[in-house]
This record gives C-alpha cells, sequence and structure tokens, in this order.
C-alpha cells in the first residue's frame, strides 16, 4: 500500500479548502425567477443585426452579487434575438460580442421578463432588396450593402440559400457543388457600398430561406447578415427559357455553341441540315460543349433547338450559324480576341495544332522551328505580332480542312477542336510531350465528337493512354480501326 508524508498530506488540506471555497454554492440557486429578452440593433439603419448559429453572443456579468466573478454568456439566434427565463434577479452589466465594431453596455435589474435591446454599429448592413423568380427555378436576388468598418479596404459580400432557416456560410459550399444543402455565392468588393444582382438557379417545387451576407477585412471569424427571405419555386417551365447562342471556334463547317441554362435542363436537342442534305437531329450534354459539324462553306444554316428537362421537351427555338469562307483564317485575330472569344476549347489541343504548324511551317519560314521546345506556342506566338506579316502565316480553315492526319497530347478533355478537320484519317492520342509532361488524356473525354469526322478510319492510343477498344465500342465508333501501342 502506498504511503503518504505527513507533508503530503497537509498539502492534499490546503488543496481541498482552496477548491472548496472557490466552488462555494451561490445560495441563491433557488431563485431563477429573472428572465430577459432583447434583439440588436444596427445603430444607423434600426434594422434588427442578423447573424448566424453561434454568430454572437450575449453576456451578463452581475455586478451586486459580488461572488460572481465571470460573466454569464448566452448564444444569439441568428435572427439577432436572445431570450433567458431563468437568470437570478439581480443587476447586471450587459453587453454583446459578435461582427460588431462598436457596442452599447447596459446596466440595469433585470427581473421577470425584462425587456432588453442593444444598439450595436455592424462591421457591415445588409438588406435584400428584391427578389424576382423566372422559369419556376431562376431566382434574381438583388441586396444592398454598406461596410461600417471604416479601416476595412476589402470585404466579401454575396448571398447564402438552403431549405432550411437561416442558413449560414460556416457549413455552406460554393455554389455548383454537389452534396451539400447549404450554398454560398461570394465575391470580394473593394467598394464601401453597392447594390448587386446574383442569379441563382433552384430546385422545382421547394422552398428556400434566403440570406445576403457580408465579412469585413478586419472581422476575423464574424459575419453579418440581412433578414432572411422565403420564397418557392415551381414548376420548371422550359417553355419560357431564352436560348441565347454564343458562338466561340467557327470553322467553315462547324461552330462551337456556348449557352447557359439552369441545371434543370437535362439536355439540348439540336437539328440540321449538313453540307450532303442530311438531317442530322443531336442530343447533347449542356455541360459539355455543344456544337454542330459538317455543313456548307460560308453558308448561314439554322438550327433548330429544343430544350430538354426530365419527360419535357421545350418549343422550337432557331439560332442561325454563319461558318466561314475556306480562305478565313481558323484562329481569331488580335481584335477578336479581345471580344474574349476564346482561341480553342481545349488548351491541350490548341498546344497539339500548333505544335503541328509549327513543324509544317519550318522547312518553307524558319527551320529552327522544327526542333525548338516551344513550337507548341506557334499559333499564339505568331497571333501576338502586330507588325509585319506575321499574321499571313495563321492557319486557315483551308488548311484545317486539309489534315488528313493529327497527334494529340497530354491532358486533352474534349475533342470538339478537330470538328473543322474533317478529312482526318489518322488520329493517335498520346501522353504529354512538350506541355502536359507524362500527363494523359481525360478517360471520360466525349468521344461522340469523332462520329462528326467522316474520314476518320483509324485511331492509335499510346501505350499509357488509359482509353481501349471498348471505349470507342461504347460510343458507337464501331467502324473505326483502334490499335494500342
Amino acid at each position: 500500500m502506498k504511503r503518504y508524508s505527513l507533508k503530503n498530506k497537509w498539502v492534499y488540506f490546503i488543496m481541498m479548502i482552496l477548491v472548496a471555497s472557490s466552488c462555494q454554492i451561490d445560495e441563491r440557486i433557488d431563485d431563477l425567477t429573472g428572465g430577459y429578452e432583447g434583439v440588436f440593433i444596427d445603430k444607423v439603419t434600426g434594422d434588427t443585426v442578423c447573424t448566424e448559429y453561434f454568430g454572437a453572443k450575449v453576456k451578463l456579468l452581475d455586478a451586486e452579487y459580488g461572488k460572481v466573478a465571470q460573466p454569464l454568456v448566452y448564444n444569439v439566434l441568428p435572427d439577432g434575438t436572445f431570450r433567458n427565463t431563468k437568470v437570478y434577479p439581480s443587476k447586471y452589466k450587459v453587453w454583446g460580442e459578435g461582427p460588431f465594431l462598436q457596442l452599447d453596455t447596459v446596466y440595469g435589474n433585470i427581473k421577470n421578463g425584462t425587456k432588453l435591446s442593444l444598439k450595436v454599429l455592424p462591421n457591415m448592413s445588409l438588406k435584400i432588396l428584391n427578389v424576382e423568380l423566372k422559369y419556376g427555378v431562376e431566382l434574381n436576388v438583388t441586396y444592398c450593402y454598406n461596410v461600417n468598418d471604416l479601416n476595412s479596404s476589402s470585404q466579401e459580400v454575396g448571398i447564402v440559400y438552403s431549405k432550411d432557416k437561416y442558413p449560414g456560410q460556416r457549413n455552406a459550399v460554393s455554389v455548383g457543388t454537389s452534396g451539400g444543402s447549404v450554398f454560398k455565392s461570394i465575391k470580394i468588393v473593394t467598394e464601401k457600398k453597392d447594390t448587386i444582382t446574383e442569379k441563382i438557379y433552384l430546385e422545382p417545387n421547394q422552398t428556400y430561406y434566403i440570406r445576403a451576407l457580408g465579412h469585413s477585412e478586419n472581422a476575423g471569424d464574424y459575419w453579418n447578415y440581412s433578414t432572411q427571405i422565403l420564397t418557392k419555386t415551381g414548376n420548371i417551365n422550359i417553355s419560357e427559357l431564352p436560348v441565347s447562342a454564343k458562338f466561340g471556334v467557327v470553322s467553315a463547317t462547324s461552330a462551337i455553341i456556348q449557352w447557359s441554362f439552369p441545371p434543370v435542363v437535362d439536355g439540348i436537342k439540336l437539328t440540321y441540315i449538313d453540307m450532303t442534305g442530311k438531317e442530322i437531329v443531336d442530343i447533347l450534354n449542356p455541360k459539355l460543349c455543344s456544337y454542330v459539324a459538317n455543313l456548307a462553306h460560308n453558308t448561314s444554316t439554322e438550327v433548330k433547338v429544343n430544350l430538354l428537362a426530365g419527360n419535357e421537351v421545350g418549343p422550337d427555338k432557331i439560332i442561325t450559324v454563319k461558318t466561314e469562307a475556306l480562305s478565313d483564317k481558323y484562329v481569331e485575330d488580335n481584335n477578336k480576341r479581345a471580344e474574349n472569344v476564346p482561341f480553342f476549347n481545349d488548351e491541350n489541343m490548341k498546344y497539339s495544332i500548333s505544335k503541328y504548324y509549327a513543324e509544317y511551317y519550318a522547312p518553307v519560314y524558319d527551320l529552327s522551328w522544327t526542333t525548338s521546345p516551344y513550337r507548341y506556342q506557334f499559333i499564339d506566338w505568331w497571333a501576338s505580332w502586330l507588325a509585319g506579316t506575321a499574321y499571313e502565316h495563321l492557319p486557315t480553315n483551308q488548311e484545317m480542312e486539309n489534315f488528313t492526319s493529327m497527334n494529340v497530347y497530354g491532358a486533352v478533355k474534349t475533342f470538339v477542336d478537330l470538328l473543322p478537320c474533317i478529312n482526318l484519317e489518322t488520329l493517335t492520342i498520346e501522353k504529354g510531350d512538350l506541355f502536359s509532361t507524362g500527363e494523359v488524356i481525360d478517360p471520360n473525354v466525349d468521344l461522340n465528337v469523332l462520329k462528326k469526322l467522316p474520314n476518320l478510319k483509324k485511331v492509335i492510343l499510346g501505350k499509357e493512354v488509359p482509353l481501349s477498344k471498348d471505349n470507342f465500342t461504347r460510343a458507337g465508333l464501331t467502324n473505326i480501326q483502334i490499335i494500342k501501342n
């Protein structure tokens, strides 16, 4: 048995006395008849200062009972209110802790049902001015903000929404992220005050709660919120959805079509007549590049567009595609670049084509391009010249159509940039070399695009390329010879 010395016994005795004195029971324990309720009020606007769950606290220090040295701390509800029906009746010092620049300290007696509100100056004041529901699921939220934190030079503002009440940023994921139940769209702004309209797409036939939110530069973990707005979505009305096409790269026979639809649109049906007079019907994934191909040169073609959502087929909408002449440059010049029209839809595909052209032009223009490690930047390099005849050496639509073979390298994600190559017979897919070194093509790449190359007969796959004959068979490309190196 372990023995204790006399010295240890005295230490133990003294410690017990100290513990007992520090844990003295409050003789008022049976008198919890006091209570209060209140709200944080914006000193400037008079509105309630909303927060989030665990986003603010109210503190009470008993100023009358001298044995209490630590304040009582209670969480504030996200609507900015606080309430407690069981405290000792006494005189208290009351203050708040939260997304505030300045706050009032109140000294007063708290009895049963005491009204207790605190005026504060929030770091940021926010208010939703208007919500407009369109097409059953598109919500346009207009809100304003005003930064009261004079030391903040940049701030984050945005909206947060959920099917549950009082959505907050702590458990929210960015809009467009799957797997979440609370979503936020936040941007950094430098203006001290502004009015912003945010467009979001919601699920049909649901109830949502929306709040504007903001965070000043020096606010730590504290965020300010607007009062929440409730909105109810309906059935999606795809007949009202506008069909407005923006064209990316256009060749003499093809065009990439870019549009923005709510995520409830499952597919896009395109119907048009190709250069042979055949009616083409394509159903394309709205999340991928849409395209038309094998059109007549330098011609306007009407394309019928039907949006698909579940079992619903939207009405016919017509867009017009104008193809270029064979003599036109396939790569846009600097003036068109200023309109934010993309060069290509895939960087690695652009580099692959650029490398080919560098090697193509080298024998007639500059032999150093044949071995230059930067020949994959050939197209960019020539297009960047503003003087001389550099632009004349960029590829034309005719030259794109003259391709009979092409090697593509690296982390290619789409084949749509091969649509102008209607005479392509052999396609070789390899691991990255001069660019995307060691990287390989996306194994989920949409192979259906290759159906638009009428003369394609053979595809050669590099040793480490994560594609096989089965991938092409599942895509319906059964008439193409697949060779795995």
